[in-house]
């Protein structure tokens, strides 16, 4: 898992997974009881044949004499009714819908690693490539492609150091990525038959997180400033590496892969309180970074590793609770949090995807909608997908993502 400590105050780095273990969700769901189906006779066609009314006279007669029927001098205050379920409670107005089941049946294991771990996945633009990091051969990780729904892997990068945060390139020709194996993390850019190495950034700091624009001509990544002792959002041209820009404070950001909303999501902590970080996205028009939004937030999680749906119009997100091993006030809880959510662009429809005992973290949403993410679900970490119930993508009607009366910037997809 990418990462960094919660607090986002310190300069330490381990971009593979954090230095504390979250605890594991105790929660689990609850599977309500079906009921019983009864008969319509009303359906029956009693009108053809003697025998036939006859005979149907006579169950209708038993089953009003079980069900307790005043027919025979009854109880006049007890009358025959359909026995309906309720889950929600006695409502006013309430009418009676069919429970359906909805299990994880989209729910689909993609890498099967069984020492080490892989993780960090990314997603060609037709669905039917991943590439991610792994340690299954060695102590430091190297990166891989693999089909999507297929079983063998090759191997990208063979080094000594380590290669971690793959972003396939939206021609998914390319694969940029951070290693230290110049001493420091540095953004590099190889082909996705492994050939062709090339080094973007360069320098004494630490440039981790790669992503690409939708034209593939710049990558936006983060870099630990030697001055400001922050994470910087940072966007450099592929072509011509000198030529860079700085866009503000911020740790693992995603361009929109749809180029009508020309918006980079982050992560961004408070400076007061819980320091908890949060998700944000700001506007990149004309090399211009405006317009910082927070989109969701949270007083028990941080809120981390964003990741665009194919449209734009929603985000998925990591969350991470306070660990064992995290100094703070107050008892710890018992559970951590550590989930995969989606949530709208605006900030509404905050969707919660899993529900387990296992830790969830780096999601990466497909071109089908499937949100691809790790999981330690089988107690070691693999690549999985699910595919989120009631997300709707490609809205017919344009969408005005802008908050800000002077945005000029409009969605049209």
């Amino acid at each position: 898992m990418q990462d960094q400590d919660l607090n986002s105050s310190g300069s330490g780095l381990d971009p593979r997974r954090s230095t504390v273990e979250p605890l594991l969700s105790t929660l689990r769901g609850w599977r309500p009881k079906c009921a019983g189906r009864y008969c319509d006779w009303r359906t029956m066609n009693l009108h053809n044949h003697q025998a036939t009314r006859v005979l149907a006279g006579f169950v209708i007669l038993v089953l009003l004499a079980a069900g307790g029927c005043s027919f025979w001098g009854g109880d006049p205050r007890q009358k025959s009714q359909t026995v309906q379920t309720n889950l929600y409670g006695n409502l006013n107005g309430w009418q009676p819908v069919a429970f359906s089941a909805k299990p994880f049946a989209s729910l689909v294991q993609h890498s099967f690693c069984e020492e080490g771990g892989d993780y960090d996945p990314s997603v060609s633009a037709d669905g039917k490539w991943i590439v991610f990091s792994s340690l299954r051969h060695c102590p430091n990780p190297d990166l891989y492609i693999k089909q999507a729904q297929g079983f063998t892997t090759t191997r990208l990068t063979s080094d000594p150091a380590s290669e971690i945060q793959p972003s396939f390139s939206p021609q998914s020709d390319k694969v940029a990525y951070a290693s230290n194996r110049t001493g420091d993390w540095d953004i590099w850019v190889i082909g996705v038959d492994g050939s062709n190495p090339v080094r973007l950034t360069a320098g004494a700091g630490n440039d981790i997180h790669p992503s690409w624009s939708p034209d593939g001509k710049q990558i936006v990544y983060c870099s630990l400033g030697g001055r400001s002792n922050q994470w910087e959002l940072w966007v450099v041209n592929v072509e011509n590496p000198s030529v860079k820009k700085w866009i503000g404070y911020g740790l693992f950001p995603e361009w929109c892969p749809n180029a009508k909303i020309p918006k980079i999501a982050f992560q961004q902590s408070r400076y007061r309180g819980s320091q908890w970080f949060s998700i944000w996205t700001i506007d990149f028009v004309n090399d211009e970074a405006k317009y910082p939004t927070e989109i969701v937030s949270s007083v028990d999680y941080a809120c981390i590793c964003p990741s665009w749906s194919p449209d734009g119009s929603k985000l998925a997100y990591s969350t991470v609770g306070r660990t064992l091993y995290e100094k703070g006030e107050g008892p710890v809880p018992q559970s951590s949090g550590e989930d995969i959510w989606t949530v709208d662009l605006d900030g509404r429809n905050n969707l919660r995807l899993t529900h387990t005992d296992a830790s969830n973290f780096s999601p990466c949403w497909g071109p089908d909608g499937r949100v691809y993410f790790c999981s330690d679900r089988k107690n070691i970490e693999n690549i999985w997908s699910i595919q989120p119930h009631q997300i709707q993508f490609a809205r017919e009607n344009p969408v005005d993502l802008s908050q800000h009366p002077l945005n000029s910037v409009r969605a049209n997809f």
